[in-house]
């Protein structure tokens, strides 16, 4: 009977083994208008490092308006998350932020990884609310990580467009980038 026990062990081990490490690792990339533009940069730093992308970006999004596409894709939960959003919301000074946030964690909290990207607090209180809430977050799960792209945007004048809020092509490489690292790191 010992015998029987480990060998199921060991089979579901071995598939456990193959599905996280004999593939590539599914990344989920959901975003508003700063990954749209990002998105062939995201793309290709993914892909080319061995990352299985999926890269859904809608400009002008607010986290209400992403519910459908975030449930959507986590009915095939990925291996992990980068979730840009909340610029929007931020600049509609939307105080019905908080309710779709925690709706979105529900829906993704079950990765191993899950990265949020900061939002400029330069675009606000509602900024500085979404930021909050994301360190909050990262503060009590270990599976989620905070790239704050929301200050470190500012630190490279040209990484942002004259709008102060969207990249340019320099910025767009600089976010995949520093996505790519922080799922190194952090995952």
């Amino acid at each position: 009977m010992a015998a029987g026990c480990l060998f199921i062990v060991l089979a579901g081990l071995s598939a456990w083994l193959w599905e996280h490490l004999g593939s590539q690792p599914a990344v989920y990339v959901v975003g508003d208008s700063i990954t749209a533009l990002s998105q062939p940069s995201i793309s290709a730093a993914l892909t080319d490092t061995g990352y299985q992308a999926t890269i859904s970006a809608t400009p002008g999004v607010k986290l209400g308006q992403a519910q459908t596409e975030v449930r959507t894709l986590a009915q095939h939960q990925p291996w992990a998350w980068i979730i840009e959003l909340g610029t929007d919301d931020a600049g509609a000074s939307n105080a019905a932020w908080p309710q779709p946030f925690l709706e979105e964690w529900a829906s993704i909290a079950p990765a191993t990884c899950v990265i949020y990207v900061t939002v400029s607090p330069r675009a606000g209180p509602v900024a500085m609310q979404i930021d909050s809430s994301i360190a909050t977050l990262a503060g009590a799960h270990p599976n989620v990580h905070v790239l704050d792209w929301g200050q470190i945007e500012y630190g490279n004048s040209s990484w942002v467009s004259a709008d102060g809020i969207h990249p340019t092509p320099q910025g767009e490489t600089a976010l995949a980038g520093l996505e790519l690292q922080e799922l190194r790191h952090a995952c």
